[in-house]
């Protein structure tokens, strides 16, 4: 699931989920930094996220209308209003402040929901039943069981398949710089 970082009054980077198929980007962006003050880009409609799969990849776009100071990565959108996001990406509004993307995502533990072919488990190659407890890696996507008696996905600290970490609880690996 990918994030937005705000940042508090302290300083301190916060991330958000973005787990909504339409999210307004102002009602994080805004009233974290301008305090909840009015402003022109309120309205619900001058700047948005929308949310798209490319395979098995969660992709972002942000919207914004022609006029909208939005700015990605220091660069105003383009002519039509538009881009897909990256990692770590930063999404800022000049002088009202900034939100960093990121679509790194943290393994949990879900019901399989199931495909139209055999999936079979990353570590021990047996079949995940539809509802069987499994994670799919952040990184690559592959699905291991994740259960008492075969716990595959947390079984070594890394992906069978890629660099990714195992470990359930280990939180996210990047933030901002602080201020």
């Amino acid at each position: 699931m990918s994030h937005l970082f705000l940042q508090d009054a302290a300083g301190k980077w916060t991330a958000y989920p973005i787990d909504a198929a339409n999210l307004a980007l102002h009602a994080f962006l805004l009233p974290a930094v301008l305090g909840g003050s009015p402003s022109p880009l309120e309205s619900g409609r001058a700047v948005g996220l929308l949310s798209f799969r490319a395979g098995n990849v969660e992709r972002w776009v942000v919207m914004a209308r022609p006029d909208a100071p939005l700015r990605v990565n220091g660069v105003p959108l383009d002519a039509i209003g538009l881009r897909v996001l990256a990692d770590r990406d930063e999404i800022s509004i000049p002088g009202a402040g900034s939100a960093y993307y990121s679509a790194e995502a943290l393994p949990e533990i879900v019901p399989f929901p199931g495909a139209d072919r055999v999936v079979l488990c990353g570590r021990c190659r047996q079949e995940i039943v539809r509802g069987n407890p499994c994670v799919k890696c952040p990184g690559c996507g592959t699905a291991y069981h994740e259960t008492k008696n075969l716990n595959c996905f947390s079984y070594h600290e890394h992906c069978t398949f890629c660099p990714a970490a195992t470990a359930l609880d280990a939180g996210l690996n990047w933030f901002p710089e602080e201020d």
